[in-house]
């Protein structure tokens, strides 16, 4: 599974050792009344118990069959990351396996989008089932009787909470096109990823501190001194588009998932001989570094915006997809 972005692997670490789907998001209720749930919430709990386990199995099967399980289990970004993250299984740990993986009982619904909202959607969530650790899953799908697969995995940033949702009996109003928040959710994701670039971050006031986009600028820190000067380290963040969102209780803001693509590079000014770790050469095909390399990975963060005041980062999941070097 895409694992929390604050245990990520140091780039240079990586190297040295040997090394989110747009979606439509509905039309906009924030009126605060309530609605009718676009699925019933027994039925949405029984549904997303079965996708949430569906999805915890697949991303752990490497073999062909796990391939087409997870074409059923996931969709978008999502979808790609667990793909790379199956890929990599063969180079990883019993330890590190155990670390990602999904608990596919006690899974909690707390939210469901209302009748009428395209796509529908259900916000559940699970935990880590080494820890306990809460783990936020988008749910999207339902139409014409089409399965709800997982758009989102975000495990949720320590000391995070997530504000109170309108009952499941009642539906959540879509996220729509941002009204009445205290920034546009386009605008509140391009602020991070300018926020946590390198080098020369922007300091942003939409959004308040929190322990993924400091535990990222430290990391990228890290990785360029670790370069001891032969070499030049950058790091991008694009923002690729919403994956879908729901509106808080009473009018108060929305929890929303947003896909963003890192890109970190170096470049060596001297050649030298790098072997990667086995599960970056699984699933890249690099088998040796010498004078550049470049990863790309894919973030899902899950972000509160109130209607008033800055908005913070509650969840981000991160997995490495795909790289080349020479």
């Amino acid at each position: 599974m895409p694992r929390t972005a604050t245990r990520r692997r140091a780039l240079a670490a990586a190297l040295a050792c040997a090394a989110m789907l747009s979606a439509c998001t509905g039309n906009s209720d924030d009126s605060g009344a309530p609605g009718t749930p676009a699925v019933a919430p027994d039925a949405a709990q029984t549904t997303a118990t079965s996708a949430v386990s569906a999805a915890a199995t697949s991303s752990l099967d490497a073999s062909a069959g796990g391939a087409a399980a997870r074409d059923k289990a996931f969709v978008g970004a999502a979808l790609q990351s667990a793909n790379a993250y199956a890929k990599s299984l063969p180079g990883r740990t019993t330890a590190e396996k155990a670390d990602a993986e999904l608990a596919t009982t006690g899974v909690k619904v707390l939210a469901i989008s209302r009748g009428g909202d395209n796509p529908q959607q259900v916000l559940a969530q699970t935990t880590l089932k080494k820890t306990g650790a809460a783990v936020l899953v988008l749910l999207v799908g339902g139409q014409d009787g089409a399965s709800f697969k997982a758009a989102a995995v975000t495990p949720m940033l320590p000391d995070a909470k997530l504000d109170a949702l309108d009952p499941t009996s009642d539906g959540s109003a879509a996220l729509g096109d941002g009204s009445g928040l205290s920034a546009k959710p386009d605008d509140v994701v391009a602020a991070f990823a300018a926020s946590v670039k390198y080098p020369d971050p922007t300091s942003t006031k939409v959004l308040a501190d929190d322990p993924l986009s400091e535990q990222l600028r430290q990391s990228a820190i890290a990785q360029s001194k670790a370069l001891n000067n032969q070499g030049a380290f950058t790091q991008e963040h694009q923002p690729k588009g919403v994956i879908g969102g729901l509106r808080l209780k009473d009018g108060k803001g929305a929890i929303v998932f947003a896909h963003l693509v890192r890109n970190d590079a170096i470049a060596m000014r001297t050649p030298v001989k790098l072997t990667p770790a086995k599960d970056l050469t699984l699933l890249t095909g690099i088998k040796q570094i010498t004078t550049e390399a470049n990863l790309t990975s894919n973030e899902i963060i899950a972000i509160v915006i109130p209607a008033s005041g800055q908005a913070r980062i509650v969840a981000a999941s991160d997995q490495l997809v795909a790289g080349s070097g020479r």
